[in-house]
């Protein structure tokens, strides 16, 4: 038994990058985000793989109020840009897991949805002026470019509480407050709708 428990606890430190390679600046950062970058459930989102421009300027955001939260607020005010820019780098060179298949919009036939999740995903409702979420985030929602980030395989509790913040303008700073238009018109049964199929995704 003692012999498997050694093996784990190597195989365990094999798998995490080394020491080295993680930028000082991002020290503080791993007790949530985890060396693997993917977070954990109801403490830190997945930050893997993000286009390091995004997750820089999410960086920004927190330092200037746009985005509030009571552990990031403080967690990243003493980054200067070289901090920033180390620490955006590091995460965004992390393997993320990527969508087992990719469907794109017009590939699903709208009468075939009837999970709510997946229609919003998907077709959107435009009668409220609600796009689908794919139409920026892309097919299962893998991210477009800098601006949009990836959403599959998300954690559910992370995608829903950032809509709320959406809506009640403790998140702002993107452009033309595209989101904050969006997260307004949902309800609070179709965040947690959505919100579950990003994060039920599967990935790879």
């Amino acid at each position: 038994m003692k012999k498997l428990m050694f093996l784990a606890s190597a195989l365990a430190l094999n798998a995490m990058p080394a020491s080295a390679d993680i930028p000082p600046q991002a020290a503080a950062c791993i007790a949530c985000h985890q060396t693997t970058g993917l977070g954990m459930p109801h403490l830190a989102p997945a930050t893997a793989g993000m286009p390091a421009t995004y997750i820089a300027e999410q960086i920004r955001h927190f330092q200037t109020g746009e985005r509030k939260n009571a552990i990031m607020q403080p967690m990243v005010a003493a980054l200067d840009e070289a901090g920033i820019k180390a620490v955006s780098e590091w995460f965004a060179s992390l393997p993320l897991p990527q969508p087992v298949a990719l469907t794109p919009r017009g590939e699903k036939a709208p009468q075939e949805i009837t999970d709510l999740g997946e229609k919003l995903a998907y077709l959107g409702a435009w009668e409220r002026n609600i796009p689908s979420c794919v139409s920026c985030h892309g097919p299962e929602g893998i991210g477009v470019g800098d601006t949009f980030p990836h959403l599959a395989g998300q954690h559910a509790d992370y995608i829903e509480s950032q809509l709320h913040a959406w809506q009640k303008g403790t998140r702002t700073g993107d452009s033309h407050d595209l989101m904050g238009h969006i997260a307004e018109k949902l309800t609070a049964e179709e965040i947690t709708a959505v919100a579950s199929y990003f994060a039920n995704v599967e990935t790879k």
